[in-house]
């Protein structure tokens, strides 16, 4: 799998967070480079992998999940 793919696995055993939850919050540890990708997306969206762009259209760098 490319590093700049992000993971589809069907056979996940997380579950759905649902509407509102951080959408980069399944990526733990690897937080940092799901950022890192983004901002390369934000500079030249074709500089990444075409898979990523649905994902980054809504995506919101450092955002937390939490009460308000």
């Amino acid at each position: 799998m490319s590093p700049q793919s992000p993971h589809t696995s069907t056979s996940s055993t997380a579950t759905d967070p649902g509407p509102g939850a951080d959408p980069s919050a399944g990526f733990g540890p690897n937080e940092w480079l799901v950022d890192e990708i983004y901002q390369q997306y934000l500079q030249d969206p074709n500089s990444v992998d075409r898979a990523w762009w649905d994902f980054f259209a809504d995506y919101q760098a450092g955002a937390t999940a939490g009460p308000r």
